[in-house]
């Protein structure tokens, strides 16, 4: 709080000093109290050398090395368009997860994050294909660092199965995002920051964790200078996490290795090499829904603990990541940023699905379906890119370019079962089920090959002292080459140019109003009712709203309305599949609106509090078709809070948060093909937490979720459904050794 206020305080100053930035980060870092220096000597040296940088852009850097505070929120982000823009000057809604909001609410994995931002929703296929939404609108993209990769390898969404030991925050930019992503819907694009070697001193966190159904977690963090100058750094991350579930038969076992060096090649020179390792094998998995209709028709009543799956299933995934990082500022402020990222990922899997409609009297009616499959992915992606500073008419702006490439490939297989598979009884299910015998000779589902090639151009124009312009734009190639068993060979090529643009207003000096426009571009795998990809998802988007920034900066507060158009919008048709019996079909829909508001406050109140609220709110529609994804809750509420607590109590810290969604009517067919609506009720999750300092190294922390115990459906787009998890807790005891 007190670095914010002194580098207001400068602000005057810095905008007269545009050669030498670094003496100015120094005086910045002296006026300080001498905790902050101390955090902010762990920084690379490349980050306070921004020679050549207008103020503005120096007063930025000296917040920034403020983040790794307690706060919950940050200064500024690229995530939107690349230049180096505050939150304030970006003309999106934009929320961002930090480390210390993760650690407090113990957001494990990133569907726990997602599941905790404001504006998006998740549902399920399954235990293990988890789909996001933001607007209505399946959320596609993702990136690490920035750079774009592929959706996770089971379902085109983002990844809920990794965990976040290894993310320095995760950011979400809500919207249309084709400026940096290319392709990709108008929903929102997850961007993951990864740990650096920050520290020129060693570091060594460890915690521990056990929570309810024997869940047991350890997290090591651990950082140091590997030469005497501290211009060489690594760090490491290992997890481990196992236990059950509040489902019958189901638990998971996963391991995490992370790595990275930093190497401060010159003062103004940073390189940067990593790997990433994820892996997790859950065992007793579901596959697609349970039955939710008799055949009589009466939906049937189950436990929350129900797993329609046979005991012996499983669902094995892997990912891979090495990347190569290399940043360099130049005298003039200008910098250059080159990535090279390669990503493998796989899947292996027994599955077991129970189809059809029970009778209520004897069980009887159910149809198994057994699935052995191998899946593979690997993509290659290079993201170049030059920005800086440009003085014209007097004024100085900012300009990016850049170019991405991505190749991406998915092989799928399965192995054919050669067994008699047996009728079974539902009224007395417990998963036992005899394992069957499957073929030892794989066979060809799809081959994938995506291609996708761009390059972006984008400026931060001064209009005027008040008004800003954020322009540019984006081509986009784009070619899938797709090989299928049952529906031929597929080759599309795909050219687009998506523009962009923003206004912003400097209403107050703390206080914007903006305005964005870009166009939508989104190829699709969803499949019609001829076996074909439907076509690419094309429209617009437009955003309005006003920004602020509260107490020095520490509180950042947002408010959009957004219009979205959209035409080919893929919707489900309940109970309808194709030949295979397991490719749902869909429908494409013309002229689809998406039109709503989100409201988010996030970040510091005092020294001791930090808070976050969000709501929003969207209705989406079709002509002639009514409510598209019906089983979507169109208002949700996102909030938590923690509070230190003063004097005496000085070491605890207390907090907790409310969740809340509106009731939905899930499209669902019955015995006869006929659509019937299963309501869900309003949902609201109540979540408290509690820390103890010890001392400055040791704590101890609980949690608890869902405290109220209620019950309640997750239903996807295909009228699938599954039950939330109930009341839970965790302990973490938290030593820092160094």
């Amino acid at each position: 709080m007190r670095q914010r206020f002194c580098a207001r305080q400068c602000a005057s100053w810095l905008l007269l000093s545009v050669a030498s930035a670094s003496p100015l980060w120094v005086q910045a870092q002296t006026s300080d109290s001498a905790e902050a220096a101390s955090a902010a000597s762990k920084k690379p040296a490349h980050k306070p050398t921004v020679k050549g940088k207008a103020g503005p852009r120096t007063l930025e850097q000296v917040k920034v090395e403020g983040q790794t505070s307690s706060t919950y929120s940050s200064d500024d982000t690229t995530a939107a368009t690349r230049l180096q823009l505050s939150l304030l000057d970006t003309p999106q809604s934009v929320s961002i997860i930090s480390r210390q909001r993760m650690a407090d609410q113990q957001l494990n994995s990133v569907r726990q994050v997602l599941d905790n931002t404001t504006g998006v929703e998740s549902n399920s296929y399954d235990t293990e294909r988890v789909v996001y939404w933001s607007r209505g609108f399946q959320i596609e993209n993702m990136a690490y660092d920035g750079v774009p990769v592929a959706a996770g390898l089971n379902v085109g969404s983002v990844d809920g199965s990794l965990d976040t030991s290894i993310y320095d925050r995760v950011e979400v930019v809500r919207g249309a995002t084709g400026l940096l992503s290319g392709s990709g819907s108008p929903s929102a694009e997850i961007n993951f920051v990864r740990k650096q070697a920050d520290s020129k001193t060693p570091q060594l966190d460890v915690s521990v964790s056990y929570g309810k159904w024997a869940t047991k977690r350890m997290t090591i963090d651990g950082s140091t200078a590997l030469n005497k100058s501290g211009t060489v750094r690594g760090r490491m991350v290992i997890t481990h996490e196992d236990g059950n579930s509040f489902m019958d038969r189901y638990r998971n076992n996963k391991n995490v290795l992370y790595g990275v060096v930093d190497w401060d090649v010159t003062p103004n020179t940073l390189l940067s090499v990593g790997y990433e390792y994820q892996r997790s094998m859950p065992r007793g998995v579901t596959w697609g829904s349970f039955p939710i209709l008799y055949a009589d028709g009466g939906q049937i009543s189950l436990p929350q603990s129900f797993n329609p799956s046979a005991r012996w299933t499983y669902w094995n995934n892997m990912t891979q990541s090495a990347f190569i990082d290399l940043k360099h500022q130049f005298a003039n402020g200008w910098q250059i940023h080159g990535e090279v990222d390669h990503r493998k990922t796989n899947a292996d899997s027994d599955l077991f699905y129970l189809y059809g409609f029970p009778s209520r009297s004897t069980g009887a009616g159910l149809d198994p379906y057994v699935y052995k499959s191998y899946q593979s992915g690997r993509q290659n992606m290079f993201d170049l890119y030059a920005s800086g500073p440009v003085h014209a008419f007097g004024r100085d702006h900012e300009l990016v370019g850049g170019v991405y490439t991505s190749d991406y490939a998915t092989d799928s297989y399965y192995y054919p079962s050669e067994s008699d598979l047996s009728a079974i009884d539902f009224n007395n299910w417990n998963g036992d089920y005899p394992y069957p015998d499957f073929s030892s000779q794989k066979q060809m589902v799809t081959l994938t090959h995506i291609k996708q090639e761009g390059a972006y151009l984008a400026a931060r124009i001064q209009l005027a002292d008040p008004l800003k312009l954020v322009v540019g734009g984006r081509y986009t190639r784009w070619s899938n080459n797709t090989n299928d068993a049952t529906y031929g060979v597929y080759n599309e090529t795909k050219g687009k140019v998506v523009p962009y643009a923003g206004l912003i207003y400097n209403i107050l000096p703390d206080l914007t109003a903006f305005a964005s426009y870009t166009k939508i571009f989104d190829p699709q795998t969803y499949r019609g009712s001829n076996g074909a990809f439907l076509e690419p998802m094309v429209g617009t988007s437009t955003e309005v709203g006003l920004k602020s920034r509260n107490f020095n900066g520490a509180l950042n507060t947002s408010l959009t309305f957004f219009n979205t158009r959209e035409s080919n919008v893929a919707e489900a048709v309940p109970g309808e599949y194709l030949a295979d019996g397991i490719t749902q079909v869909y429908q494409p829909l013309n002229g689809t609106r998406s039109r709503g508001f989100e409201f988010e406050s996030t970040g510091a109140i005092t020294d001791n509090w930090n808070a976050s609220f969000g709501i929003s709110h969207y209705n989406i529609k079709a002509p002639g078709y009514g409510d598209v994804h019906p089983s979507l809750p169109r208002a949700t509420v996102r909030s938590f809070t923690t509070y230190r607590l003063p004097g005496a109590w000085r070491n605890l810290t207390v907090g907790g948060g409310l969740n809340w969604q509106n009731a939905v009517n899930i499209p669902v067919a019955d015995i006869n093909g006929a659509t019937r609506e299963i309501h869900q009720s309003s949902v609201m999750l109540l979540s408290l937490m509690a820390r103890y300092n010890f001392n400055d190294r040791m704590s101890l922390q609980v949690n608890g979720d869902n405290l109220l115990h209620k019950k309640y459906f997750i239903a996807d787009d295909s009228s699938d459904l599954a039950f939330g998890p109930p009341a839970s807790f965790m302990v973490t005891f938290n030593y820092k050794f160094f």
